[in-house]
């Protein structure tokens, strides 16, 4: 099961040097891998865990990101998920460039909260 999505990076995103912040992109990459998780689950999910996340290259004020989640395992009530993110300059390049990536885990929960077995 996969999730996508295309942001582009603005000034407010950014440190005072152009460099999105790294606190911007795991939110965009934790956004993405619980649609990725939600999906596969068929409910709603919870994020338990966010492991090593990787900053390859810069993210600049300007860049285009396609973050990209894919579910990797699937547990009893939990779902681990691949996260990347790539970058393209907006106006003119056709470089893109995998800027980010991460793991994140879910936990698939019930109207009360409580964790929930995943069907499948």
């Amino acid at each position: 099961m996969e999730a996508r999505t295309l942001e582009l990076v603005f000034p407010s995103h950014a440190n005072p040097m152009g460099n999105a912040f790294g606190g911007f992109v795991v939110g965009l990459m934790d956004k993405v891998g619980s649609y990725a998780a939600m999906r596969r689950a068929g409910k709603p999910v919870v994020t338990v865990a966010i492991g090593r996340v990787e900053f390859h290259v810069p993210i600049k004020v300007g860049d285009l990101l396609e973050v990209v989640a894919r579910v990797q395992r699937v547990g009893r009530t939990s779902l681990t998920v691949g996260v990347e993110v790539y970058k393209e300059r907006f106006a003119g390049s056709e470089d893109r460039t995998l800027a980010t990536a991460g793991e994140l885990v879910y936990v698939a929960v019930d109207a009360q909260g409580r964790p929930t077995p995943v069907e499948g």
